[in-house]
């Protein structure tokens, strides 16, 4: 039997108490900086977001800035004409600027992808990824020279070999300009997705599809497109994101206009925010906006990923 004094000997110090406790949950200490990054960039910006949207925050107006607003900003997102118009154009915006990206990279992709020398392989892989590697701002002030009715190399040739006339990009068709040159910028980026999915299909399937006289437009629908599934699902999720949050290429453009035939949602908080000072109602749209894509990401991944790309 033990006697108290021999107890007290073996329990353990605080130090070996310590070690014990770093030993037991040495995999949470080392995910614990990472946890506190996430809350600070993600969690607390949210939050504060969160807080603006449910306060007056017009700066001028300073005395009533910090009072309690409770849902007015959002009342107003949902009878602002300005911000249903900006939602109204960001969608047309991002449905036609993916589709002309996955058409466009699809079709570079198999025409690569059928080139038999490895060496012009390469080489029109580097050609077409050339456009994604220039920043978005540089691309929109080489479009606007070359769209410019004066100097500008497109509307030349356009006068020069078709018997249409030029028109003004950026005045007359304002949104399908801006379409057309996020085109520009991004099919390289589905372009390179896509090659190397068709490049992993495995041989023996399109040989074996070849053996039976499929021709090529059936290869591609029965074999090629089939086995891609995964890989078209995820080059168009991760475009889809990104558009929605296109600011930069078309503020350079258009800064919205004319009017505001090209105001993205984007573009709308940042003027509400930071040309009307309404930090307030720039927070509310934003919220509506964030919780709107992430409502879509998630019907997407769980209705066409998970029940029709992963079944």
């Amino acid at each position: 039997m033990s006697t108290p004094t021999q107890t007290a000997s073996q329990a353990p110090s605080g130090l070996a108490r310590l070690r014990e406790l770093w030993n037991d949950y040495l995999p949470y200490w080392f995910m614990t900086p990472m946890v506190l990054v996430m809350l600070l960039i993600t969690i607390f910006p949210g939050a504060y977001d969160l807080y603006l949207s449910l306060v007056k925050y017009q700066l001028t107006d300073p005395n009533t800035v910090g009072q309690f607003n409770g849902l007015a900003n959002y009342e107003r997102v949902f009878t602002s004409g300005g911000a249903i118009n900006s939602f109204v154009i960001t969608i047309t915006f991002v449905a036609g600027a993916l589709a002309l990206e996955t058409g466009i990279g699809f079709v570079l992709a198999a025409l690569v992808t059928g080139v038999k020398s490895d060496r012009m392989q390469t080489f029109y892989r580097i050609i077409f990824i050339i456009p994604m590697a220039v920043a978005p701002v540089s691309l929109a002030t080489i479009g606007r020279i070359m769209l410019n009715t004066e100097i500008g190399i497109i509307p030349y040739m356009i006068q020069q070999f078709t018997p249409f006339v030029a028109p003004n990009f950026l005045s007359d068709v304002p949104l399908l300009t801006v379409i057309l040159v996020d085109t520009w910028n991004w099919t390289p980026f589905m372009f390179i997705i896509f090659y190397a999915g068709m490049s992993s299909v495995p041989k023996t399937l399109l040989e074996a599809s070849r053996v039976d006289g499929a021709p090529l437009w059936r290869r591609y629908v029965h074999v090629i497109i089939p086995y891609m599934k995964p890989v078209l699902f995820v080059a168009i999720l991760i475009r889809l994101i990104d558009l929605f949050r296109t600011f930069g290429l078309v503020f350079s453009l258009t800064s919205g206009g004319p009017g505001t035939a090209t105001e993205l949602v984007s573009i709308n908080i940042f003027q509400t925010g930071f040309t009307f000072v309404d930090l307030g109602g720039a927070a509310a749209i934003a919220i509506v906006y964030l919780v709107g894509i992430i409502a879509l990401c998630n019907i997407l991944i769980i209705k066409v990923g998970f029940e029709g790309v992963w079944d």
